[in-house]
């Protein structure tokens, strides 16, 4: 990633008001690398039954929550004070929309760590029908947002449509592990709360792939000047 505010943005004649910009943009990233490790973490608690992976996802949610104050705090300084118009304004409200992606992010994040902890106890014939599918569902969601935030801080528009557009992968892995957790509920009844535990799981790492998504699509609008949050991403290239 680059040391300094990329071409999106102008030098301006305050330096305080660039000191803000590039103050925002490292909260962003800051922020974006902290979520995807918490994903990760989560996913890694939940296949391993690992309540400790777990605990310190559920620790750190309150770092995650602090970035979102603290961005907010920043943005509404900035909007106050500067006022910024054309790209400027595109890339405040971009970063907003992002830093409110990325805390519901973390939200996910948290809700599949405390499942984690409730089921670390659990036999391991359990985890089995579904870890590997749930596994791949954290791989990509984790690398899905790591892109996503590349291609805002870069203001890439191939790479942040290479990533809204790599979710409908991870939504092809989130019907695979819907099946596989069937399965095994057919196979055992009794296992029914467990089910309905992990398919809540599963359905954060949909949702967290959803947010990557959005994050990528604030791209476009940056560049563009296109608000394509409702443009369905198979056709979203042809937007730029």
């Amino acid at each position: 990633m680059s040391d300094h505010m990329p071409h999106y943005t102008e030098g301006h004649t305050v330096r305080s008001y660039d000191a803000q910009l590039e103050q925002l943009r490292g909260l962003v990233l800051e922020m974006g690398g902290l979520v995807g490790d918490q994903v990760s973490r989560a996913v890694h608690a939940l296949c391993e039954r690992n309540a400790e992976s777990a605990r310190l996802v559920t620790q750190r949610e309150e770092t995650v929550n602090q970035y979102d104050t603290d961005g907010e705090e920043l943005i509404f300084n900035i909007l106050a004070k500067r006022q910024p118009i054309g790209p400027d304004l595109r890339v405040v409200l971009s970063y907003s929309r992002a830093i409110t992606d990325l805390e519901r992010c973390g939200d996910e994040a948290k809700k599949i760590a405390k499942i984690a902890r409730r089921h670390a106890d659990e036999d391991a014939e359990v985890v089995q029908a579904f870890a590997a599918s749930a596994g791949n569902m954290g791989e990509l969601a984790a690398g899905l947002l790591k892109v996503a935030v590349e291609s805002l801080d870069d203001a890439d528009e191939q790479k942040a449509v290479h990533a809204a557009q790599a979710d409908a992968s991870l939504d092809a892995e989130y019907k695979v592990a819907l099946r596989e957790v069937h399965k095994a509920l057919v196979g055992n009844p009794s296992l029914i709360e467990v089910a309905a535990d992990l398919v809540i799981a599963i359905k954060a790492l949909e949702r967290i792939g959803d947010h990557a998504k959005n994050i990528a699509k604030y791209v476009v609008f940056i560049v563009e000047g296109k608000d394509v949050r409702h443009v369905k991403t198979r056709v979203l290239d042809q937007e730029i």
